[in-house]
């Protein structure tokens, strides 16, 4: 009996101190769903944290999450997406109900989110390498019609005038620079350059810009950066802008835009037209500077959800330009008076399918259709026979397919491989011409701790028309504290010659040169040698071999310090060793004094500098910011020559002097300094905003004077000038916006910057409604 009881009595001792170890061990599970605020459709890839501790997960397709095995206690949960207002709440566990959350979508966040460097939704701050986001708000305070005016505002770029309004980076043309609409590609270069007065502002949600190669993702073009203009979305419901704006020289600027969109459907329509009567800075000949034109931009998009997996995002672009002219030229000692009539075209179409079965892994399977075209015809005023007639069709075709693994929010990977096809048919060129390229991207993203970021990967192309190229990419991002962010990076670009310098055979009706491209050049001069049309051959065209694709290799490493709440400084040095640059040079002389000209690889060019921006918030309502770039270009070549003492030129004493690196100003159309200012000034009770700005462009080389073919006399360069801008926005209610302001303050003009009209004045308003 008393062995019994004292048996049980140590069983039950020993349950006794079992149960209390047991409850303190219980644990429990979290479940819940993440949906948009306005819309109520689930929010996919939300980051679902416990602070203070490991624990977290990632919301599916369905906006679901579930924690295991958490213990006991009361914890604060923090969810959090891209594009949303971070959402926090104090919780207890074990929770009997599921949680249900809804994230607010955030203008501010979405203001730092890009997509163009990763090819993935990543926040600024994320993105170790150099990136600028410029927002639909900003552009607006501004008053721009066209993105050639935004862009000329922004530090380390300049817009030069070559056959339209093209843009320059880190001492790169445009010939180097990709512009995307939507992360697709805007064709139809002349002499290289993206005319960028094609492109309206006024369905721009934002402008994001990537300096440094970036032919890891993209390929060709992308050698110096990228230009991604984000279009606008639409809101829930019905809505929809009406706009105009009115300029001095008779130009006008009309938009409008209607959207609707629910749990399923988007749909969105945007239309603008542009017209101006032109501008003449020259009254000793009858053509104008800039002639009258008009021009209509049509941008629809549609995107539909199957399923919480499947959807589909169809969007397209029409544009349309024409433009007159009048000119005169010397016929046989008398004056012939032409008409000159131009129309320019482009249009596309993007379809995207996109699945995403769960929170880890999506599919998307991309086409582009784009094309271009333009017809010039010149023709006596007098009878109205044609003088000149050329045309010019290109068309680009692109099937990619990408996929994105997140393994979880450190870890993302992502490949993708493609097709494409480009042809050309055109007057200056000998039948329908057809380049043909195959490619594959991978890239993996990876934040090994907090503090650190890393972003690695490559891309293989194989084309028709050169060797097979591999850019890689590797950038590195440190961020110690809040405070201060540090980013280095490297990649290989590299650009694809052109149909121009591979083909083109054109001679100019009224100067008289020709220019072929480097695979048709022999046969070129062989038929005006047979015309007797060549007094001298300069360089042997048998010699002359197919031109290779140029290549490059980049560092940009740089910094973004943070000392206070108001202030914001960021620093990047920059260099880009090209190898194989491609450039014009004269082969022959004709018997009519003009130069026949083809396309070489020339050895090495260096562009390097430091491009740094200043951001203070004086007051709540008034900010300042400052940038500068200072850029130092060579030609390695002449810079050698001229420091082994071999270039001489004249000075004016008209003595023969050597030239010394001191007196080299590296490559023409560059300024070594250039810089803005800008005063930003808000008034939220008034509903008032002014925008005070001011954009210096250094001395730049214009051409080459005393024959020795490299910059260094002062009677080579244009004068340096100041642009001042200023723009009001005022607010009447929620839905009109008037604006006013003056482009151009000091009124300057001048003949090496023909873009340049001389102060211009404006006013427009804008209207939103929605239901």
């Amino acid at each position: 009996m008393s062995k019994r009881t004292s048996g049980f009595g140590l069983l039950e001792l020993l349950i006794i101190g079992i149960l209390p170890s047991l409850s303190m061990g219980q644990s429990s599970i979290m479940e819940g769903k993440v949906v948009n605020q306005s819309t109520h459709l689930p929010v996919a890839n939300a980051t679902v944290m416990l602070e203070g501790t490991q624990v977290g997960t990632m919301t599916d397709t369905d906006g679901a999450f579930h924690l295991n095995q958490l213990p006991t206690g009361t914890y604060q949960l923090i969810v959090t997406h891209v594009g949303y207002t971070t959402w926090q709440q104090t919780i207890n566990i074990p929770s009997e109900q599921p949680i249900h959350i809804a994230l607010a979508e955030s203008s501010e966040a979405l203001a730092n989110v890009v997509v163009t460097a990763t090819r993935t939704e990543r926040a600024i701050d994320e993105v170790p390498m150099p990136v600028q986001i410029i927002t639909s708000e900003q552009i607006e305070r501004i008053g721009s019609l066209r993105l050639n005016e935004v862009l000329q505002e922004q530090t380390g770029l300049q817009m030069i005038s070559d056959h339209g309004a093209g843009l320059q980076m880190q001492g790169l043309s445009s010939d180097y620079i990709l512009i995307l609409i939507d992360g697709e590609p805007v064709i139809g270069r002349t002499a290289g350059t993206i005319d960028l007065t094609r492109l309206t502002v006024n369905n721009i949600a934002r402008i994001e810009i990537i300096r440094g190669p970036a032919s890891s993702l993209y390929g060709s073009e992308a050698m110096a950066g990228v230009v991604n203009i984000i279009t606008q979305g639409n809101e829930p419901g019905w809505s929809g802008t009406l706009g105009t704006q009115y300029r001095s020289f008779g130009t006008l600027d009309a938009h409008a835009e209607a959207s609707y969109r629910n749990e399923r459907l988007s749909a969105q329509l945007f239309i603008n037209r542009l017209s101006s009567d032109g501008f003449d800075l020259s009254k000793e000949t009858v053509s104008q500077t800039s002639p009258p034109f008009q021009a209509y931009t049509l941008a629809p998009k549609m995107s539909y959800h199957f399923s919480d997996q499947l959807k589909l995002r169809i969007s397209g672009r029409y544009y349309w330009e024409g433009q007159e002219n009048t000119l005169d030229i010397t016929e046989e000692g008398s004056i012939a008076r032409l008409d000159e009539e131009g129309l320019r075209q482009d249009w596309n179409i993007f379809p995207t399918l996109e699945y995403q079965p769960n929170d880890h892994h999506k599919l998307q399977l991309r086409q582009y259709f784009t094309g271009y075209q333009t017809n010039t015809d010149i023709t006596y005023q007098a009878d109205g026979s044609v003088y000149d007639a050329s045309y010019f069709d290109q068309t680009f075709r692109r099937s990619e397919l990408q996929y994105d693994w997140f393994r979880n929010e450190n870890h993302i990977i992502t490949g993708g491989a493609g097709y494409l096809t480009e042809q050309v048919e055109a007057t200056r060129y000998d039948d329908k011409n057809q380049f043909i390229s195959t490619y594959a991207y991978a890239q993996y993203q990876w934040v090994p701790t907090p503090k650190w970021n890393v972003v690695a990967g490559g891309r293989y192309d194989a084309h028709s028309a050169y060797a097979n190229r591999l850019s890689p990419k590797l950038a590195i991002g440190y961020k110690p504290n809040e405070q201060l962010s540090l980013q280095a990076s490297f990649g290989g670009g590299y650009k694809a010659p052109d149909f121009r310098q591979l083909l083109l055979a054109f001679t100019n009706p009224v100067a008289g040169y020709s220019v072929f491209g480097s695979r048709v050049v022999a046969e070129k001069i062989a038929e005006l040698q047979a015309q007797w049309q060549i007094a001298q051959i300069l360089i042997d065209p048998e010699t002359i071999k197919e031109i290779k694709a140029e290549s490059s290799l980049a560092y940009n490493l740089g910094f973004t310090l943070k000392p206070t709440k108001t202030i914001v400084f960021k620093t990047n040095l920059f260099r880009n060793t090209i190898q194989d640059l491609i450039e014009t040079a004269p082969i022959a002389r004709k018997t009519n004094g003009q130069n026949v000209f083809s396309y070489f690889n020339y050895a090495q060019v260096i562009t390097q500098g430091v491009e740094t921006q200043f951001d203070y918030t004086l007051f709540q309502n008034l900010t300042f910011s400052a940038g500068y770039q200072y850029l130092d270009t060579r030609d390695k070549e002449a810079y050698k020559a001229i420091k082994d003492g071999k270039v001489f030129r004249k000075n004016e004493e008209n003595r023969t002097v050597r030239v010394t690196t001191s007196d080299y100003g590296g490559l023409f159309n560059r300024s070594r300094h250039s810089g803005n200012a800008k005063l930003m000034y808000t008034h939220a009770p008034l509903g008032l905003d002014v925008a005070l700005r001011g954009i210096y462009r250094g001395p730049w080389g214009i051409g080459d004077v005393n024959g020795n073919t490299v910059l260094d006399d002062e009677r080579e360069y244009a004068d340096g000038y100041w642009l001042i801008n200023l723009a009001t926005n005022k607010k009447l209610g929620e839905k009109l916006r008037l604006e006013a302001g003056i482009n151009n303050l000091l009124s300057k003009t001048t003949a090496n910057e023909p873009t340049l009209a001389g102060r211009i004045y404006f006013a427009g308003l804008q209207w939103n409604f929605n239901h």
